[in-house]
């Protein structure tokens, strides 16, 4: 049965003439309806859904399937798994084994196991303890750390390390800080308070971290929830100074906890005692019991495991404690990391891919079942070409050159302003360019970057000055790298939408004697669709307003400025929603996420015929509140 209808796995055994697969999968599908209800529910489950009762090997190897999910459980070793197996088969079936299971004995002995309640409430076992994540620059390695922790709401401690971090800005000091002490006077009475600088313990990253998940651990009744530390660049710091006799930590046994405690010194002692003890910051729960963490546990003070964890005496880390970080591989690292400290990490790569469009939430937007593409564009003059078309020709180049994918650059590398979908000329300059050329390029093969076949090969060709002095990008530059590396080049497509709305915009309105349909327009130097630079326009209006948090206070300021408007330009959530989602007027509007989590919709039907309309309305009201500047394409 299970070679005739299991999906996933090695059908090899089936035999090849088809009749009799038809047989086999008949018989199979007739056993499978044999069973109903929550029977057959279990039954599929078991042939499908291994991880359901801890299944690790196939259920066609009879001879030590049954073993796999008991040795799974025990988190064994390879050298004793048959052994154990053994064991397991010859008391399945024994009438003592329900004595056992009914005795007093068993149940305080599953009390007190690594598998008991207290083992059996962290909530994220699934997931790797230690974990670095590595790529390419602009992988978003950053960001897939982020949505897991932040899609389940997990409590995250954030660090950079860098080349000055050691174990003091890691784990955490005594240091300088200013408080209040008392005054005296000649009869040592109190008559005032002054700033004073004294010495406090500081606590830093690592020490949060590891407070706040015994805390969580101890005092989680029905769950425990995970506490992760993530560690930004560790490939940046050095991890031996950094973590010092911590390293020691990092092996962790199969329940989760540190296989080797250590002894912490004084002052770490005394601080984490007080944050344990009744009315710390990180007070324990009374009936916390871990002694099960570490079998054999031999303390120097005479006290069981748990006593020591409390006072400090020992460090332990917690299997709630998640430690993950990201490594960018381009970077030179000043401190390699040696292999014993690599050992003790999972490793998982981030690839280079297209960048997808995702919701609210961090979910993938998907439409007619497949994935929607950001589609950014790399925009320069009045041209535009695909930034992944660009990122797949340089990256073959850097392949070629460099013979690595260290070098190479994610979708996320630079992206567009808030609001936009191109990446700016200048932006693309300053940030692609300069690493290119001074990262990847430089002592190498720099043919692309030529204007022509006789000119050499400078960085400063990608800059002109324009008419006022100011040094800006060169489009031209950056075109002909695109045609250096084949990457298609089309004009910026633009989108002057009719107005649907009545008003000045309206034809009996309109001075057909001056016709400006034709005439395209940029906002601050960049061509852009009508919509877009509307868009554009409010954008900068809120970043240059960082006192208007609510979507109320935006939409009355800029509604001030626009007084003498027909077409109300933004529009809040609630009154978005007055409106027939259906209906053509409800198509007018774009959304756009603010900081405060509200929605601000932004009208995007706009013409510009003649000078009644909205738009050259707007364009002066840009000019004259400094908003930047709009202006015809010439």
């Amino acid at each position: 049965m299970y070679e005739a209808c299991h999906p996933s796995k090695d059908n090899s055994s089936i035999p090849e003439d088809q009749k009799t697969k038809d047989a086999c999968k008949e018989k199979a599908e007739h056993f499978l309806n044999s069973y109903n209800g929550a029977d057959k529910e279990l039954l599929v489950n078991f042939l499908w859904n291994y991880e359901s009762w801890g299944g690790g090997k196939n259920i066609k190897r009879s001879n030590d399937f049954t073993d796999s999910p008991v040795l799974n459980i025990a988190n064994t070793i390879n050298a004793s798994s048959s052994l154990i197996g053994a064991i397991v088969k010859g008391i399945a079936n024994q009438d003592c084994l329900n004595l056992l299971l009914e005795s007093e004995e068993w149940k305080s002995f599953e009390g007190s196991s690594a598998s008991s309640d207290t083992a059996k409430k962290n909530s994220g076992g699934k997931m790797a303890l230690q974990q670095i994540f590595y790529g390419a620059p602009g992988t978003g390695k950053s960001y897939e750390v982020n949505s897991i922790t932040k899609k389940n709401r997990y409590a995250t401690i954030r660090t950079t390390f860098h080349p000055d971090s050691d174990y003091s800005t890691f784990v955490g000091a005594y240091k300088p800080t200013m408080a209040d002490a008392p005054v005296y006077g000649a009869q040592g009475v109190e008559i005032a308070k002054e700033k004073r600088i004294t010495y406090t313990f500081v606590k830093q990253a690592f020490l949060k971290a590891y407070l706040g998940a015994w805390q969580k651990l101890a005092n989680g009744v029905d769950s425990v929830d995970p506490q992760f530390l993530v560690i930004e660049e560790i490939n940046r710091g050095n991890c031996a100074q950094i973590f010092g006799d911590l390293f020691q930590l990092l092996d962790r046994s199969g329940n989760g906890f540190s296989t080797y405690p250590i002894e912490a010194d004084a002052d770490l002692q005394n601080e984490i005692a007080k944050e344990f003890g009744q009315g710390g910051e990180y007070m324990l729960a009374n009936e916390f019991n871990v002694d099960y963490a570490v079998p054999d546990y031999i303390s120097n003070y005479g006290k069981t495991l748990t006593e020591d964890i409390k006072l400090g005496r020992i460090l332990l880390l917690p299997n709630n404690l998640y430690i993950w970080a990201t490594m960018n591989t381009s970077d030179q690292s000043l401190f390699p990391i040696d292999s014993a400290f690599k050992r003790r990490w999972e490793w998982r790569y981030v690839k280079i891919s297209k960048g997808y469009k995702r919701g609210a939430n961090g979910e993938l937007v998907i439409k007619n079942s497949e994935r929607v593409p950001l589609g950014w564009k790399i925009r320069f003059n009045n041209n535009e070409c695909d930034w992944w078309e660009f990122l797949e020709a340089i990256n073959k180049q850097i392949g070629s050159v460099t013979s690595s994918d260290d070098k190479k650059l994610g979708y996320f590398f630079c992206k567009p302003n808030l609001g936009e979908s191109f990446i700016r000329e200048d932006t693309f300059v300053n940030k692609v360019i300069f690493y290119l050329w001074n990262d990847v390029f430089k002592d190498c093969d720099v043919s692309i970057f030529r204007m022509n076949d006789t000119d050499d090969s400078f960085y400063d060709i990608f800059f002109i000055e324009d008419e006022q002095g100011n040094t800006i990008a060169n489009p031209d530059a950056i075109g002909q790298l695109m045609n250096n590396l084949g990457v298609r080049i089309s004009p910026v497509p633009y989108d002057n939408d009719l107005d649907e709305e009545s008003g000045d915009d309206s034809d009996e309105n309109q001075d057909d004697t001056q016709d400006m349909s034709k005439v395209k327009f940029k906002y601050n130097g960049v061509p852009n669709s009508l919509r877009e630079i509307v868009k554009g326009v409010v954008l900068n209006f809120i970043s240059s307003n960082p006192d208007l948090t609510t979507a109320a206070s935006i939409r009355d300021k800029f509604k001030e400025a626009c007084a003498d408007f027909t077409t109300t330009v933004v529009k809040t959530e609630n009154e978005y929603n007055e409106l027939d989602v259906e209906s053509s007027k409800a198509k007018c509007w774009q959304a756009i996420s603010l900081n405060s989590g509200e929605k601000l919709y932004i009208y995007t039907q706009w013409k510009a015929k003649n000078a009644n309309d909205n738009f050259f309305k707007l364009m002066k009201v840009v000019e004259n509140n400094n908003w930047g500047q709009i202006s015809p394409v010439e």
